[in-house]
């Protein structure tokens, strides 16, 4: 077995090398010891108090945002707190927040104290008799809240994250959600765009065609009746894509390619290029082969307005400066950037005036494990449960359902995983398990699934949900 990572560099060569499965695998169990607390921290981090007594039966609608509550949440030491408040007066007043003056305030950046915050900052609000908000908005970059304390909230709420380039964009995208979500009749048609190169049998990106981009396809088409356009395979180019996107009204775009890691380049490169779709490149990977930021319009004319882009790429979130995975890597520490950060193509597609209204992408490495099973990548049948959390996000999209709970499967095998993986820990530390090769194919298995599950973010309000019309 040989573990594949997604996502190439500006020349085209792959930014994570195949591996053995066999060395990974003993790298990670050697580092088990080492990462002793953070495993620990993480799954302490993780668990939510458990009220015990007799209620009576109530049914909940986990996709009324106003009956759940919704929040935004800042660093408080953010020197644009003042104006981000402002800025986010009218949205919040739409989306039924008591007072909109009074975000959630993030103010530790240390990892050991991101549990102490969820229970005396969040979990408290029940025992102040206050809402819990199950909807939860970041303002600010990873240098502000950092991306995994992102992922872990996302384990007990619907969570999204705006970093704009200015608060000016912040200002526009939450006017674009208040106008749109004002309309009678939806933007967007009942169409869809799916976007996949395949560089090969022996590319990473022909499964993600075949196993992914495919099936996700005819989900969208058969169930629920979406005129889906595909551009697959050869036909991947960047000017296919441009062409399916120019002008149309699709609900969702989704791809699944490389995206671009600008690895050794300066930093102002790294942020204007990093996560770009890789598309097609018979002539091999050039900057004209890439689809980003730079090629989101600015001439005002509608842009897949009203849509949800997701992207299954690379990077395609943002890039965190040291990799999730490195530490557990012996001696293969290495710097992704000098910091983290967002990556461009979703602030600008958001930023749009007359744009998408929520973008749902990768942060880090995206392996081949995440969505297909790398001991028998060529499975016989289209549909298993590796890709099960991308059908139940398009599910919940389609189903108009916010976006934000759409991330609820992926959340989900983030946290079976977390516990998992923290039992294979204790029963080898109280010497309850000894290691055998199927048990340690499971264990690189589990792994690289929880990883890949725990990078999947949404950018955006996680309260935005698709207005489709009927069919």
């Amino acid at each position: 077995m040989q573990v594949y990572g997604m996502g190439l560099d500006l020349k085209g060569r792959p930014l994570f090398p195949t591996l053995e499965a066999s060395v990974f695998t003993t790298e990670l169990i050697d580092s088990l010891g080492a990462n002793d607390d953070r495993v620990r921290a993480i799954t302490r981090a993780g668990a939510a108090p458990v009220f015990r007594g007799a209620l009576g039966r109530e049914v909940i609608d986990v996709g009324d945002v106003k009956a759940q509550g919704w929040t935004f949440l800042i660093n408080e030491k953010d020197p644009l707190r003042a104006e981000v408040v402002a800025a986010l007066k009218l949205l919040a007043t739409h989306r039924g927040m008591d007072d909109p003056t009074a975000p959630l305030l993030f103010h530790n950046g240390d990892p050991d104290e991101w549990g102490n915050w969820l229970q005396d900052s969040y979990f408290a609000l029940a025992l102040e008799d206050k809402t819990v908000p199950k909807y939860i908005l970041i303002v600010g970059g990873p240098d502000q809240v950092p991306f995994g304390f992102q992922s872990l909230l996302d384990t007990v709420a619907s969570v999204g994250r705006v970093d704009f380039d200015s608060v000016d964009d912040l200002v526009t995208y939450a006017s674009k959600l208040i106008r749109l979500e004002k309309l009678t009749d939806p933007v967007v048609a009942r169409e869809a765009v799916v976007f996949a190169p395949d560089a090969g049998a022996t590319d990473p990106t022909h499964f993600s065609r075949r196993f992914m981009a495919e099936p996700l396809a005819d989900l969208m088409s058969n169930e629920f009746k979406l005129a889906t356009t595909r551009v697959l395979g050869n036909d991947a180019i960047k000017a296919a894509l441009v062409g399916a996107l120019a002008g149309a009204k699709p609900a969702i775009v989704y791809t699944a390619s490389h995206g671009l890691g600008a690895a050794g380049e300066p930093y102002d490169v790294q942020t204007r290029y990093n996560g770009a779709i890789c598309c097609q490149a018979p002539g091999g990977l050039t900057l004209a082969d890439l689809f980003g930021a730079d090629d989101v319009p600015t001439d005002g004319k509608p842009f897949l307005e009203g849509s949800i882009f997701f992207q299954f790429a690379c990077f395609g979130y943002g890039t965190p400066a040291v990799s999730e995975y490195a530490h557990w890597q012996t001696g293969k520490v290495e710097k992704n950037a000098d910091h983290d950060f967002v990556a461009a193509l979703p602030k600008r597609l958001l930023a749009h005036p007359k744009g998408p209204i929520a973008f749902i992408g990768h942060l880090d490495t995206a392996f081949l494990a995440g969505f297909d099973d790398e001991n028998a990548p060529e499975i016989l049948e289209r549909w298993h449960n590796r890709i099960s959390p991308f059908v139940g996000a398009l599910r919940s999209l389609l189903g108009v359902q916010p976006s934000g709970l759409a991330m609820q499967p992926m959340n989900e095998r983030y946290s079976t995983l977390n516990a998992l993986l923290t039992n294979t820990y204790d029963r080898v530390q109280r010497n309850a398990m000894q290691w055998t090769p199927e048990s340690q194919t499971r264990f690189l298995d589990s792994w690289l699934l929880r990883g890949d599950a725990q990078n999947y973010m949404v950018f955006g309000d996680p309260a935005v949900s698709l207005s489709l019309p009927e069919a």
